[in-house]
């Protein structure tokens, strides 16, 4: 078993999670709606594999991954957001112990952000599918302009914490690219087993901690 380093400066702290693969387990919904934008454009559909290497990423920057060329994205998009204003009235379901983790951080003082690779509104509403608004200070997804990954959305999730907690906040995610956008904000990364990352990927964005589940990942941020 690797032992990893304590936390630094115990006490409340600001805290960024990632929600895909991290909070909530929405890889098969994820897949069917990119599955049903593709088909809708009669674009060639990749494996499931090759659909769930790209969760974490904005959408536009999916579309690249899987091939669609950059006249299509518009349409792409708004197939997928089209299917997804239907499938997303029932929400994802949350992986084992995340509602508790999330209730007994909040509890003892801690202050929750989403960082989200969704579009900012859409990141909004899964707090509220989820009836986690009491418990995060807000929703930090991607706008236009973004690049190809998660460093601006969380450089502006940390702009929206107070300044006290920014030097100090952590990163929860289940892929390289949350531990990118940690490192280059300048803060910690914690990576969890449980998503979709492949699990030397994340070993190699040097993590704080690779957490095997919601209760080992209490007890680091206790």
């Amino acid at each position: 078993m690797m032992a990893w380093p304590p936390l630094t400066a115990p006490g409340p702290r600001a805290i960024l999670f990632d929600l895909d693969g991290t909070l909530v387990d929405s890889a098969p919904r994820i897949c069917s709606g990119l599955r049903a934008a593709l088909v809708a454009l009669s674009l060639p559909v990749p494996t499931d594999a090759e659909m769930r290497g790209c969760i974490g990423l904005p959408l536009p920057h999916v579309w690249d991954r899987l091939g669609v060329r950059v006249d299509q994205h518009g349409r792409a998009i708004d197939g997928y957001r089209a299917w997804a204003a239907t499938a997303d009235q029932v929400p994802a379901p949350t992986f084992p112990g995340i509602d508790d983790l999330l209730a007994d951080l909040h509890r003892n003082g801690h202050t929750l952000l989403l960082a989200s690779a969704k579009d900012t509104t859409s990141a909004q509403k899964a707090l509220d599918v989820h009836g986690w608004n009491e418990l995060f200070i807000g929703a930090s997804g991607s706008e236009p302009g973004d690049g190809p990954d998660k460093r601006a959305l969380v450089g502006r999730g940390l702009s929206m914490l107070p300044a006290e907690l920014r030097s100090s906040a952590i990163m929860i995610g289940d892929m390289p690219v949350d531990g990118d956008a940690a490192h280059s904000n300048g803060i910690g990364f914690i990576a969890v087993r449980w998503g979709y990352g492949r699990h030397d990927e994340l070993l190699s964005h040097h993590p704080i901690a690779l957490v095997a589940d919601a209760a080992e990942l209490a007890r680091m941020l206790a």
